[in-house]
């Protein structure tokens, strides 16, 4: 009996990616069993391999954050690569770090590993003892302790956690279909939607809605979606710390992340508006949010028969305050377009900014 059983003997399979720690792959690929829960292992090193994983840039790569995106990713792929009655034992697991190299390192040995579930996310700092191991020998403690990790985190092991998770987030039965690749919606969208990351919720957004309500006269819901073309996906982290900000009546979960998407979701019976940001309009407008020009334009196409409508709020892109007027739109989307002047609406103030702010007076 091997260190594998309790996880080759269970109903758990899933898809590594692993950016250190590389030598729980091998080890796993190498013992006899392992089909029965390896679907896939990737070791995206480069920044360019995180990119074709993640589909963005992230900032920084070793971080709680950053293994945990790598897990969400590792665990949608393996929820697309089995049957759907096993979707609901699919895990993802992730792994960066910061180990021994042929150069000094300014800062400290250090790795972060998530495991990403359905129905659970959780993340873990690991500290090294600065030059204290060879990289190979780092590389082994890491991968032990990856394992220890995963069985723990899967509740195979019954033995004490090496280090405590450093977040950790569960998300209800009801929630985790959003992670399914149906489509799928959680609470009632109405005619009016104001779809954003909420990262987080200030008095701009609040703001913005209670203005678009009064200019269509009907109720407005904030969307959120945990995919995004080009953002990071949302985990149970993000969710758990996110949904709070909200009423219930007035936040809808969906699980597209293209502006055509939704809408087949959302106003499909009945057309609606999307109440919207200039710097989101404009990124609507761009083929590369499509794939190509021709996409765009099917997509655009799309929406107007849909009877889709944007409402467009100003928003600060860069020195300038930027209204729809201001903006190079196509023709066709342009037409679906109703601006809010920067009389009635003026806020500098964007969730960026307050993301940044925070951390300032945090450090």
């Amino acid at each position: 009996m091997t260190k594998f059983a309790p996880l080759f003997d269970s109903p758990w399979q899933g898809v590594f990616y692993t950016a250190g720690g590389s030598l729980l792959i091998s080890d796993l690929g190498t013992t006899p069993g392992a089909s029965s829960t390896l679907l896939y292992a990737s070791i995206p090193y480069s920044g360019h391999a995180w990119r074709d994983v993640l589909g963005y840039m992230p900032v920084k790569h070793v971080t709680t954050y950053g293994a945990r995106q790598l897990a969400m990713q590792a665990m949608l792929r393996a929820r697309r690569m089995v049957a759907a009655e096993a979707a609901d034992h699919v895990f993802g697991l992730g792994i960066t770090a910061a180990l021994r190299t042929s150069r000094a390192k300014r800062g400290d040995h250090r790795a972060c590993v998530a495991l990403q579930t359905p129905r659970k996310t959780m993340a873990w700092h690991i500290p090294f003892e600065k030059e204290a191991l060879s990289r190979l020998e780092e590389e082994r403690k890491l991968a032990d302790l990856a394992f220890e990790l995963l069985l723990a985190g899967l509740e195979l092991s019954s033995t004490q956690q090496p280090f405590e998770p450093t977040e950790i987030g569960e998300c209800s039965e009801a929630t985790s279909v959003l992670f399914a690749d149906a489509p799928a919606i959680i609470g009632e969208p109405g005619l009016a939607v104001m779809p954003g990351a909420f990262n987080p919720l200030h008095d701009g957004h609040q703001k913005m809605r209670a203005l678009a309500e009064q200019r269509l006269g009907q109720r407005v819901v904030y969307e959120l979606s945990v995919r995004n073309v080009d953002k990071p996906h949302l985990d149970c982290v993000d969710l758990q710390e996110r949904m709070p900000l909200f009423s219930s009546d007035e936040l809808i979960l969906t699980n597209q992340p293209r502006f055509v998407e939704k809408a087949e979701l959302l106003f499909k019976k009945a057309g609606g508006t999307y109440v919207v940001g200039a710097d989101t309009i404009q990124r609507i407008d761009e083929s590369r949010y499509y794939g190509s020009h021709a996409d765009r334009d099917v997509a655009v196409a799309r929406l107007a028969a849909l009877g889709v409508r944007f409402l467009v709020f100003g928003r600060s892109i860069g020195n300038q305050f930027i209204t729809l007027e201001r903006l190079h739109l196509g023709d066709d989307l342009r037409a679906l377009c109703e601006g809010i002047n920067e009389e009635d609406f003026r806020i500098d103030m964007s969730s960026t900014q307050i993301r940044a702010a925070s951390q300032r007076t945090d450090s």
